[in-house]
């Protein structure tokens, strides 16, 4: 049996793709594991380097806390969670952990502010689309304007 990952950050695209993720795994059965990339090469290389160690600290942290904060949102619902950290370039990253999860399906939440474009080319869902080829895993992207009124997700 696979799995579902969802690839988690700060963010309201993060909340909304937890969610979702939360709502599919619950729906399928499927084990759910929330993941987190602290990315060192997002760091300026003109950073010292005793900084940028504390930097990297502080990300482990962060990724740490808003890792705790999704399994939060799960024990809500009722669903038991695993959660991740992995450090390295984000696609990278991503695409190896679905792997090795023998992930089934990838959720992404994009920022606040982009929207579905028809060419495919915004950052989202280039990574969504480097994703399935690589791996062959469904991804499926949750926009934080797709919450109706009332709070609920729109599913396919």
């Amino acid at each position: 049996m696979g799995s579902i990952v969802c690839a988690t950050r700060g963010g309201e695209g993060s909340r909304v793709a937890q969610m979702a993720a939360i709502e599919q795994a619950k729906a399928s059965d499927k084990p759910l594991i929330f993941l987190y990339v602290v990315d060192p090469h997002s760091l300026d290389e003109d950073i010292d380097t005793s900084l940028k160690d504390a930097l990297l600290t502080e990300l482990n942290w962060m990724g740490e806390t808003l890792l705790r904060i999704a399994q939060k949102r799960a024990d809500a619902a009722y669903l038991g969670t695993e959660v991740r950290i992995r450090q390295g370039k984000v696609r990278d990253e991503i695409t190896r952990f679905v792997k090795d999860a023998q992930a089934d399906l990838l959720v992404l939440g994009a920022p606040r502010g982009t929207t579905a474009n028809v060419f495919g080319d915004d950052a989202i869902e280039r990574l969504a689309q480097w994703v399935e080829t690589q791996t062959a895993v469904s991804v499926k992207i949750i926009r934080p304007d797709y919450v109706n009124k009332e709070g609920h997700l729109p599913y396919d």
